[in-house]
């Protein structure tokens, strides 16, 4: 039994949700080639849709590749602070990486992206402050979608809000992003909590699922705990060789031989067995193989043929 059209048009929504560019247009081509092979009447109707909207995909696709400028991604993760004008961005990345940024009073003082590095955790990120989004960002008000496309290739974004201004400003950069198509991991931080720390509440009850974090730019309150959701939502673990301090850098989920190759690739091919101690080991020096998934805080010993 075939399915209803109005049906059907739902169910290729859900299916291109979340895909953009060519990944978009694959998708859209494989749908048209699923259909009923009827041109007129509903079928008719539903593959004209699928054609305009294989049109706006490639027009979208064109236009950010134009307007799109890069900030060229250096250390583990990049995440990128997106927010109103003049809520405290640049004073942020200022005072997490040690990055000497113009402060000013008033709007508009960062014209241009600028990325510092912060260390969290043994792990390099590249912080980028961008410039002050305005609403309409997404359909390139202010040169959003410049911006914009920065944040579409980040690893993760941190909206930050001025506890100060009302919540609804907030809400209407979480906007421009869900209008974008950007769909990334989130924390929302909530700035000057000196002055207004009791307006942090209503911030969490409007991101319920998301990290909500309070900051004070003039004190440092908070910019431990966002280093620590930063850390969090990179889904990064830290590999400790034995007798260093220095851990290896690795996504979650990684195992044995990941830790061997970014080392040295070569070694693999002298692997013996590796000896374990921490979360992921059953005991203390367990001995493992290449295949044993490593878990954050492990230390481990490398046992390589002659």
């Amino acid at each position: 039994m075939a399915i209803p059209h109005v049906v059907q048009k739902q169910l290729i929504k859900k299916r291109l949700r979340g895909k953009a560019g060519k990944a978009r247009l694959l998708e859209i081509d494989a749908i048209i080639q699923e259909l009923p092979g009827y041109n007129t009447g509903p079928y008719g109707e539903l593959k004209k849709w699928l054609q305009e909207e294989k049109r706006k995909t490639k027009t979208k696709s064109k236009i950010l590749h134009q307007d799109w400028f890069g900030v060229k991604k250096e250390g583990h993760k990049q995440f990128v602070l997106v927010g109103c004008p003049n809520i405290g961005k640049s004073s942020l990345i200022s005072r997490m990486s040690g990055l000497q940024t113009k402060v000013a009073g008033y709007e508009f003082t960062t014209l241009k992206p600028i990325p510092g590095i912060v260390n969290i955790n043994g792990a390099d990120f590249q912080i980028v402050d961008l410039p002050g989004l305005v609403e309409g960002a997404s359909d390139d008000a202010g040169e959003g979608k410049r911006f914009l496309g920065i944040v579409r290739t980040s690893d993760g974004i941190i909206l930050m809000h001025d506890l100060t201004k009302p919540v609804s400003d907030a809400e209407k950069m979480a906007r421009e992003l869900e209008k974008a198509e950007i769909q990334k991991p989130i924390i929302v931080v909530g700035s000057k909590l000196d002055l207004a720390r009791k307006n942090l509440q209503g911030l969490q009850e409007h991101f319920p699922d998301k990290s909500v974090i309070g900051i004070s730019n003039e004190t440092g309150e908070g910019h431990e705990q966002l280093k620590q959701a930063v850390w969090k939502t990179s889904n990064l673990i830290r590999v400790f060789p034995k007798d260093e301090q220095k851990p290896v850098i690795l996504e979650k989920g990684s195992v044995v031989k990941d830790f061997v190759k970014a080392i040295h690739t070569k070694l693999v091919e002298r692997f013996k067995q590796a000896r374990v101690t921490g979360p992921s080991a059953k005991f203390p020096n367990q001995q493992v193989g290449l295949k044993h998934e490593l878990e954050d805080n492990d230390r481990i010993e490398l046992v390589l043929r002659k």
